[in-house]
């Protein structure tokens, strides 16, 4: 992030309790951010080893992987309830079988939080392993629902596991990868795309053939097909935990570890991550503890002005008062991969809450900058929230009315229509990831663009009048939405330092969430009125671009905190 280009020389003067004294760069930093100065030292020895020395490089490219699992079954779900929600109301026959949406959104809402904030306290690697378990075991559950109404208590507990997939995943993804990388964040959202991809196709494949076609005796046994969807579906799910979990453990993100002081426990993150990479750091322990003292001089300078530093006994006596623990012992892998339920406990919770320099929450707006930062990012993902459920919901009221010539497709054809607008969404990542990196354009830019042709496009659906243009216009808007969410949600992961991402990616999200209830409440009690909605849908996504443009902070080029 570019938050040290604003940020004053070490000869700056500023008020502090109404008293005037000086401050160095990184003191200021440090505030704007709402970190301490000890990590925002720190840190940037990091950066420095995994930019210069360590590189991207075989576990990088396994940890992207592993992180899309998350953006696989978030759209996975999604995709797959849309489909199924028309044969599930067949066999259920509820008044409104839209709150089906709504149970999911709700644990959406409280999981974004709750998980967010969760990846602060305990830890990057519970959360990331808790949820996906979670939405895999609920998944399936959804399968097997007797009724209507437990239907939706099991899609609002798979909403709260799935709440943590998106805030989670990215923020590991870029704790662990250099500045000049970070434009892979973007690739996440192909994962996103080929859990929606690969959600039709099953659907497609087993609702077609095991169908009912009306309400009359439709039974369990005649209508299984969306359920042997969700059953696949939550057992792929569950494969990709248990690789997660026991074929590849991924360590607690580094920079997390500073966050909370465990200085030792980041520094041997860092080694096997070079091991890993079949490289080496000139990065040691000593240098990271007396980085957090203030001390960079091993950094800047050579070895003999190093060793001068550490021969001050007064900074030796510091220095060792910093924790250190002894070098773990050599464990199977079933006891490497139990490690992290150590973060559970209420005494370590305590412990590294008490570590942070302030609460995650109130962090978020430790600065006028940071401040503007979180809100309008809010802003953007509640935008964008209440526009394409919206969009969604009133799309088939909207084609009644308009005489558009769909009633002759059949459930097939429909189904393969999905699978067509997922295919046509693929491209956008690979756009994003090629204009992110661009000197006039980076990030806001970039992203203000697809939103603002988003925005255009549905317009633009309004005037359609046959199949193949509403089909027409659902691809275009794929794709441009697809590179508009691969980039919010990139930008988003780097614009909040790694003490309280996240909080802040937890935040952003459940305000989409709060505003994706709203537009499945709306589409609940929907009126007469078609148009509306459309028109509404289209100019939050215009609005959302204007808003892009003004985040304080541009990613491009810069390493993250």
């Amino acid at each position: 992030m570019d938050a040290a280009d604003d940020a004053p020389t070490s000869d700056s003067k500023m008020r502090i309790g109404g008293d005037e004294e000086s401050v160095d760069s990184h003191t200021l930093v440090a505030r704007e951010l709402g970190v301490s100065t000890q990590y925002e030292r720190q840190v940037l020895l990091v950066n420095k080893a995994l930019n210069e020395e360590i590189g991207f490089g075989a576990f990088q490219i396994k940890l992207t992987f592993l992180a899309g699992f998350g953006w696989l079954a978030d759209n996975i779900w999604f995709e797959i309830l849309a489909m199924t929600l028309p044969q599930a109301k067949l066999e259920f026959q509820p008044t409104h079988v839209a709150f089906a949406t709504f149970s999911l959104y709700c644990g959406l809402l409280v999981g974004s939080t709750f998980w967010g904030l969760c990846s602060d306290i305990i830890g990057r690697r519970p959360s990331w392993n808790i949820s996906l378990f979670l939405s895999a075991a609920f998944g399936i559950a959804v399968g097997g629902a007797p009724s209507f109404p437990a239907m939706c208590v099991l899609l609002g507990c798979l909403g709260l596991g799935l709440g943590g997939n998106l805030p989670v995943d990215g923020a590991m993804l870029i704790e662990y990868i250099p500045g000049p990388y970070q434009w892979i964040l973007t690739f996440l959202s192909l994962f996103w795309c080929l859990g929606q991809l690969f959600a039709a196709v099953i659907g497609w494949a087993f609702i077609t053939n095991f169908h009912c076609t009306t309400a009359d005796d439709c039974t369990w046994k005649g209508n299984a097909g969306w359920r042997y969807s969700w059953f696949l579906l939550g057992g792929v799910v569950l494969l990709m935990w248990v690789i997660r979990f026991f074929v590849y453990p991924i360590p607690e993100s580094p920079k997390y570890l500073l966050a909370t002081n465990r200085v030792e426990e980041a520094f041997e993150v860092i080694e096997f991550i070079a091991r890993e990479n079949k490289r080496t750091t000139s990065l040691t322990l000593e240098k990271l503890r007396h980085a957090g003292l203030g001390h960079t001089v091993d950094v800047e300078r050579d070895r003999t002005a190093y060793e001068a530093a550490c021969a001050d006994k007064e900074e030796k006596t510091a220095a060792s008062t910093l924790e250190v623990r002894p070098p773990k012992p050599k464990r199977g892998l079933l006891y490497e991969t139990m490690a992290w339920s150590d973060a559970l406990r209420p005494s370590r919770i305590a412990q590294t809450y008490r570590a942070m320099h302030r609460s995650p929450i109130s962090a978020l707006f430790a600065s006028p900058k940071m401040t503007l930062n979180t809100l309008l990012i809010c802003a953007c993902w509640g935008a964008i929230g209440l526009s394409y459920p919206l969009y969604n919901s009133f799309i088939a009221i909207y084609l009644q009315h308009a005489g558009v010539s769909d009633g002759a497709n059949s459930l097939s054809d429909e189904y393969r229509q999905l699978v067509e607008i997922a295919v046509c969404g693929i491209p956008g990542s690979l756009m994003a990831a090629a204009m992110v990196e661009l000197p006039y354009a980076g990030r806001r830019w970039s992203m203000a663009f697809f939103t603002a042709l988003t925005g255009v496009f549905l317009f633009l659906f309004t005037t359609a009048k046959t199949s193949n243009a509403v089909l027409g216009w659902n691809c275009a808007a794929s794709l441009t939405q697809n590179a508009m969410y691969a980039i919010l949600y990139a930008i988003t992961y780097e614009v909040f330092p790694a003490p309280q991402r996240g909080t802040g990616d937890g935040l952003s999200m459940s305000t989409q969430r709060v505003f994706g209830v709203v537009a499945t409440i709306i589409a609940v009690y929907k009126s007469e009125e078609f148009t509306a909605p459309i028109y509404i849908s289209a100019s939050f996504f215009l609005l959302s671009a204007v808003l892009m443009v003004f985040l304080p902070y541009e990613p491009r080029g810069h390493d993250s905190f």
